[in-house]
């Protein structure tokens, strides 16, 4: 996976979120409203007539989305159509109606389930789903959101959950392929398609993170992927697609990076958190390679944040970023950069030596911008009274700087390399640099 797959496919979760909000949390769908049948019950067998009001005021509840009415009415007629040993359609309506209303119930709840979610929830909508596999696309879907958030609440250890919550999700796509591939490639139902095949991908990233097989994902993933090429997200689809070969397609990895990327982008997460879950993310890599493009990674985040108490560790990152994989060159550009911040910083509060000692680090290899760290030992080196290696560093980093910078950009090393050969008394060679230069305005 390349840097640039790294940063994009961090938009992907924001676009999923925009694209299907609302009742079903992470799959939004149209709630079919559920047609009351006709009274099963003959007016000579009032128990039976009673539990046909509490059918109808549960479906009524329903389709205003009353969840708690609705949740309440449709327990109550279970309980009575077990007692008389009651199936059927009318039992399926309302299977449903229960399992859907008290999913809605504890979304909105926001807190812990208290209950048996799985015998709850889970079970009567698949009950239901074994008799009435009407709107199957929209079941489907919300089987995939219940039997998600059962393996969630089981923090990940339930390997049934985690293969259900898959399976129903890539059956309700099946069913909307089915649904759409008749239509005009403008037509907002292959729109929506596409989005939900965005949601797919998420889901499997997300249950890879966690599974004990998630390398069964790579496949998945892949296979899924190539649905989305001719759609207008196909960019993201194939940023997905690439993720499956990051550390020679170690899924668990690619997932857990994935996580820690997004997480980066939570500005309401604390630091430490995040920098914890690129480190577990580095744990699970096979290849050094994959360690050090992570922990390159981990040294851009924290040096991003521009924090003093954090450039230290940045540049940590870095080191070890350098030392798995110093032949990237963007990793020795991450490395020497947080060098330079420290040997800049150390200057700044007078601390000349240490300076110095950072600043020899990062001329020790070559990267793009090491011009910076000449000028940070020329002049610890001129603050210690070490003139040649002043005057050496002082004239790299401006030879170095020219090769790339000109005008204001260059001004900085012209004016240092002047300053440095007055102060050894090199009056002669400073005059003829100020001269060559005083367009630039050293003087």
């Amino acid at each position: 996976m390349n840097r640039t797959t790294a940063r994009c496919v961090r938009l992907l979760l924001p676009l999923l979120m925009a694209a299907v909000p609302g009742t079903l949390a992470l799959g939004q769908d149209t709630k079919p409203p559920i047609q009351p049948s006709p009274a099963a019950a003959p007016a000579d067998k009032p128990a039976a007539a009673d539990s046909e009001v509490l059918a109808e005021r549960a479906i009524a509840a329903y389709n205003t989305s009353d969840y708690p009415t609705a949740a309440d009415f449709a327990a109550r007629f279970l309980d009575r159509a077990r007692e008389e040993g009651r199936v059927g359609r009318r039992v399926a309506e309302v299977q449903f109606v229960l399992g859907h209303s008290r999913y809605e119930i504890q979304h909105q709840s926001k807190t812990p389930y208290a209950g048996d979610f799985r015998a709850d929830v889970v079970a009567p909508l698949e009950e239901s789903f074994r008799v009435l596999q009407d709107n199957a696309a929209f079941k489907t879907l919300l089987l995939a959101n219940a039997t998600y958030d059962l393996w969630r609440m089981q923090e990940g250890k339930d390997a049934g959950a985690e293969e259900q919550a898959h399976w129903y999700l890539f059956k309700s796509i099946v069913i909307r392929e089915g649904e759409t591939r008749r239509l005009p490639a403008d037509a907002p139902e292959r729109d929506r398609l596409a989005r939900f095949q965005l949601l797919y991908l998420d889901r499997c990233l997300e249950l890879a993170r966690r599974s004990a097989t998630p390398d069964l994902y790579v496949y998945r993933i892949r296979a899924a992927a190539l649905r989305g090429f001719a759609t207008p997200y196909a960019d993201r689809f194939r940023q997905v697609l690439e993720l499956t070969y990051f550390d020679a397609g170690n899924m668990r990895a690619a997932a857990l990076y994935q996580f820690a990327l997004d997480s980066a982008q939570d500005r309401a997460l604390g630091v430490d958190e995040a920098v914890a879950r690129f480190q577990e993310a580095i744990e699970a890599c096979r290849l050094d390679a994959s360690r050090a493009e992570i922990n390159r990674q981990v040294a851009d985040y924290l040096a991003l944040l521009d924090l003093p108490e954090r450039r230290a560790q940045a540049a940590d990152f870095a080191r070890r970023a350098y030392e798995l994989n110093s032949s990237d060159p963007e990793i020795r550009r991450q490395y020497g950069s947080a060098l330079h911040l420290l040997s800049f910083g150390a200057f700044a509060r007078g601390r000349f030596d240490e300076a110095m000692r950072l600043a020899r680090m990062a001329v020790a290899f070559d990267w793009q911008g090491i011009e910076l760290a000449h000028f940070d030992l020329s002049r610890s080196a001129a603050e210690l009274g070490q003139a040649e290696e002043a005057i050496h560093h002082g004239e790299e980093a401006y030879s170095t700087a020219r090769l790339t910078a000109a005008g204001a950009a260059l001004q900085p090393f012209a004016q240092n390399l002047v300053n440095i050969l007055r102060q050894f008394g090199q009056d002669d060679r400073a005059a003829s640099v100020a001269s060559e230069t005083s367009s630039l305005g050293v003087h």
